[in-house]
């Protein structure tokens, strides 16, 4: 089974990747340093409208006592508002793209297009967080510096939380103090699952190609819908008509 199977995609996809961002709406002070470190990195991803970054990605899954590691390598597009993409290039091309009317997958190997519910997804806490900026961080979790896994150039940002979540049960977050750009997540949920992402050369930029961040259903793949069911060819049209009049649902 391919190991973005459904299950494991919706905990995958934007558990740690929601909150990388969320430094970017309205914080407030903690006091220093982690209110100085909060300031400066909220500062400067409020300044930025657009980026790319390369990623290396490692999932660990305790099951039965065994705890097996998986690695991950692509690159990554972000743009306000709520678009991104998540391009894999490493153990198999796949594509993960989620904008305002819709998030899905594609994985060429299967020929296979799975859809996500959009709204569910932008409708979260964290996800709001991260698409709009509207939801603070500490509205959701609280953050201590976690003064034995930071370093002299580095500060690493415990966050827990305020309420339960099966997806996230601890986050950590490592800020680079000389850009106050954000260089590495990682998440924990209740059953022992971690997800690590570590950003290489993220770079701002003045605009991305919204091309990117558009669905395009290449001709023949089988489309899944988000409870799993397979499209009927008719309903695959109706869907490619909608996608490009803008209308979602």
């Amino acid at each position: 089974m391919n190991r973005f199977d459904k299950s494991a995609k919706s905990v995958l996809f934007p558990a740690a990747l929601i909150v990388m961002l969320a430094l970017c709406g309205r914080l407030a002070a903690a006091g220093p340093p982690l209110g100085q470190i909060l300031e400066k990195t909220e500062a400067k991803y409020k300044r930025i409208q657009a980026f790319t970054a390369s990623f290396r990605q490692t999932t660990t899954s305790a099951a039965a006592g065994t705890v097996t590691p998986e690695e991950a390598t692509g690159r990554l597009y972000y743009a306000k508002p709520r678009q991104m993409r998540w391009e894999y290039d490493k153990p198999e091309p796949q594509i993960f793209i989620a904008n305002n009317d819709y998030a899905w997958l594609y994985v060429p190997s299967e020929n296979q297009v799975s859809l996500f519910d959009a709204n569910k997804l932008f409708a979260s806490p964290l996800a709001q967080t991260f698409f709009s900026g509207a939801v603070g961080l500490k509205k959701n979790f609280e953050i201590t510096l976690d003064s034995a896994l930071s370093a002299s150039n580095s500060a690493a940002l415990k966050l827990v939380p305020i309420q339960e979540d099966p997806n996230i049960k601890l986050l950590f977050l490592w800020i680079d103090l000389n850009t106050y750009g954000i260089t590495r997540i990682e998440s924990q949920d209740i059953l022992g699952n971690t997800n690590r992402i570590v950003l290489d050369s993220l770079t701002p930029v003045s605009n991305i190609d919204r091309k990117l961040f558009q669905m395009d259903i290449p001709k023949g793949t089988h489309v899944l819908d988000v409870d799993g069911r397979e499209l009927t060819p008719p309903e695959i049209e109706q869907l490619k008509s909608k996608i490009a009049s803008g209308k979602a649902g």
